[in-house]
């Protein structure tokens, strides 16, 4: 049994298939991070006409940076020549405008800083060097569900949408 249903907007670097599960996160730059969702169909023609509205985008990898307080971390940082923001933007405001309340906002809009976290053994190889170019054709819609009796956290790909 399920104790919470939230999704979070991602572009995933290393694939997954729609409804696949996984508990570990593959390398992925977060959009948006998680919201409640008890719309799935309005959801998806938010986040469709979002995708219409953007053409495919370059971006390069970063420096690997050390972030966090007590518990510190890695993470590769995404240099962005602006269109990666402006993905983040209209998805973040689409979805608050829609009625889909983004819980931590404390780094999104001007705050937003694009990056890869390096904390886990999916992501032990995805080390490119820096000025490597990744090319953004897609996002994708994750749902995470909590379960009550283990409180494991089961993610799957919803979704992707294609940009253009």
């Amino acid at each position: 049994m399920a104790k919470k249903n939230e999704r979070l907007v991602v572009v995933m670097l290393e694939s997954k298939l729609p409804g696949e599960e996984f508990e570990i996160w593959p390398p992925h730059i977060t959009i948006v991070p998680w919201f409640p969702c008890d719309d799935s169909r309005r959801l998806g023609t938010v986040l469709s006409e979002v995708a219409r509205r953007h053409r495919p985008l370059e971006v390069s990898s970063g420096e690997v940076e050390v972030w966090g307080g007590k518990d510190k971390f890695e993470v590769l940082k995404i240099e962005d020549e602006g269109a990666l923001l402006e993905l983040h933007q209209d998805v973040f405001n689409s979805l608050e405008n829609n009625g889909f309340s983004i819980h931590q906002k404390d780094y999104l809009g001007d705050k937003y800083t694009p990056h890869v976290t390096l904390r886990n053994h999916e992501s032990e190889n995805f080390r490119p060097a820096a000025g490597t170019a990744l090319i953004i054709n897609r996002f994708a819609l994750i749902r995470q569900v909590r379960l009550k009796k283990s409180g494991r956290m089961i993610k799957s790909l919803v979704r992707e949408y294609e940009l253009g």
